[in-house]
């Protein structure tokens, strides 16, 4: 095994649950049953799972007579002593694996294939070359029904070489549905690479360049796309992942354009492929998982709350009811996902009191339980929502507490735009709680992080992940700048002034994701009426439905 490493080995102990726990004993009984009678592996489990934090000091001082090598007579050798603490780890994570093997055979399907896959190797090994025919034709139709490509042609090229160098006595016609079956999963899964190729390329696109920031970028965009497109049609995707690929490739197409219209109906495709075959969504849940969340994604940044809320509710119940068969991983994708959805939820109704009183409460609960699992960027922008929901619910001094927890972090974790927002947000939280005294040091702050991303942004495409500043941010700057220099009497005037400026900014298609991201408008209008945010957004939410209603 290549693991060796005692904090590897912790993480994964750490990641089993209780039954997998249970079940590794009672595997471990068996072995030992059979005759593995070196029970050493089991006691540095049991000492591995008692330990909060790994302390490896711990482990060599617990298996001290094996660091000095004291079984093998190597005369206290410290570097035998190691070597065999570090051969014992392998034997635990080796165990471990195998163990979760045989939970898993039988209710992962794909592992049920390559099972039988390793067991016709086995018996035309052996020379049982007709044993190991009809054993591979059974593994087909399970990955047929699966729809797993790739297993499909390992099978269809297993037969071929049986047939070709056996006499097995099978018909023309055998051998005819042979070649063409290798010659139709050869060209499935060209497809399959070349759709997922082309998908990356474009998630690397946005992530070296960001969304398109103007007509010329867009029709670049456009041409490029046309004349790299890897199929000659999109009915040349005719098998289930070449239609999850296509339209993967679509979403990540219209996102660059900013189109989210069209990335909502690609994923609405790619979610009801699944809803189509529910025997997929077993098969490959994290993908079914990702639809769902770029969906609720694509509903709420286009302001889509019948959308967003069906589909949320959907998948609510899906994780309500799916939770306990699901794995670890997808666990916590299904927090991700879920939880984000919630928040949104509430920024869209104006339901900022609610989100503090039950979303955030929750969703902290969960970042506290997979803390040491999770990205911090995700849990960044879960700070930054917090920040937000804080700040519309008339919290500002949390919404500071929480910023704080975003900009005091060392080191870059925020891509660059978010890290902008991050401190405007802070601004608008110290001018509510009335921190004037404050606010000029804090926009010169905002000011330079503005000019390191645009900065950045010209120097070194690999960082362009936002493609320098918005115009949003910018005049958001110079307003907030005026703001701090105007006596209290005039202060009023300027937020009338930049509301009519956020007006004709917000008909930018290039400028519409900024507001997403920093309701800065609701903000104004709630200065200017003298209410709070969470009554402004939700007037807008109501005055939105009544017009979709009369629509």
């Amino acid at each position: 095994m290549p693991i060796s490493h005692g904090d590897q080995l912790f993480e994964m102990i750490r990641s089993l649950s209780k039954a997998e726990k249970r079940n590794f004993r009672l595997y471990t009984k068996r072995i030992q049953g059979q005759g593995e009678h070196d029970a050493k592996f089991m006691q540095l489990f049991d000492l591995l799972e008692k330990q909060t934090v790994y302390d490896e000091n711990t482990v060599v001082r617990k298996f001290k007579e094996i660091e000095k090598g004291k079984e093998n007579g190597d005369n206290g050798s410290d570097d035998g002593g190691k070597s065999q603490l570090s051969n014992l780890k392998r034997h635990l994570y080796q165990h471990i694996l195998t163990c979760l093997r045989l939970m898993e055979i039988h209710k992962n399907e794909e592992i049920q294939v390559r099972e039988w896959i390793d067991y016709a190797s086995i018996l035309y090994g052996r020379g049982l070359y007709l044993q190991s025919l009809k054993l591979l034709a059974k593994a087909k139709v399970l990955a047929e029904k699966i729809n797993h490509d790739l297993l499909q042609l390992e099978i269809v090229e297993f037969e071929k070489k049986i047939e070709s160098r056996h006499i097995t006595r099978s018909s023309t016609e055998r051998m005819e549905e042979l070649m063409k079956g290798a010659k139709n999963q050869g060209e499935n899964n060209l497809n399959i690479a070349q759709l997922s190729n082309y998908k990356l390329l474009l998630q690397r696109k946005f992530i070296n360049h960001g969304h398109a920031m103007n007509d010329a970028d867009r029709d670049e965009i456009i041409k490029e796309f046309k004349a790299d497109f890897p199929l000659g049609s999109d009915d040349a995707a005719n098998t289930f992942f070449q239609k999850i690929y296509l339209y993967q490739v679509y979403y990540w197409h219209y996102y660059l354009l900013l189109d989210y219209a069209k990335c909502q109906e690609y994923c609405e495709k790619w979610v009801e492929l699944y809803h189509a075959e529910p025997k997929m969504i077993e098969m490959d849940v994290d993908m079914y998982m990702i639809g769902m969340h770029q969906l609720l994604i694509m509903a709420f940044l286009q302001r889509d709350y019948p959308v967003f809320n069906v589909n949320l509710e959907k998948f609510e119940h899906f994780r309500k009811d799916n939770y306990l068969k699901i794995n670890h991983n997808s666990r916590i994708l299904s927090f991700l996902f879920v939880h984000q959805g919630r928040f949104n939820r509430d920024f869209l109704e104006g339901s900022f009191s609610r989100g503090v009183d039950e979303t955030i409460p929750k969703t902290l609960k969960r970042i506290k339980k997979y803390d040491h699992q999770l990205d911090p960027h995700k849990v960044q922008i879960f700070y930054f929502k917090i920040a937000w929901m804080y700040l519309g619910a008339g919290k500002p001094g949390m919404t500071v507490e929480y910023l704080n927890k975003i900009l005091n972090q060392p080191g870059k974790v925020l891509r660059d735009d978010m890290q902008v927002y991050a401190n405007l947000l802070f601004i608008m939280a110290h001018y509510d709680l009335g921190n004037y005294d404050l606010l000029e040091y804090m926009v010169n702050n905002a000011h330079r992080a503005i000019m390191k991303q645009k900065k950045d942004s010209k120097k070194d495409e690999s960082s362009k992940n936002s493609g320098g500043p918005s115009k949003l941010q910018l005049i958001s700057v110079a307003f907030l700048r005026q703001l701090v220099g105007a006596a209290p009497d005039e202060r009023i005037k300027h937020f009338l002034k930049f509301r009519n400026s956020l007006k004709e900014l917000k008909d930018d298609l290039y400028e519409r994701r900024s507001f997403v991201f920093l309701d800065i408008e609701a903000w104004v209008e709630s200065k200017i009426q003298n209410k709070r945010i969470e009554e402004v957004v939700r007037e807008r939410f109501l005055l939105r439905l009544e017009q979709a209603k009369a629509n």
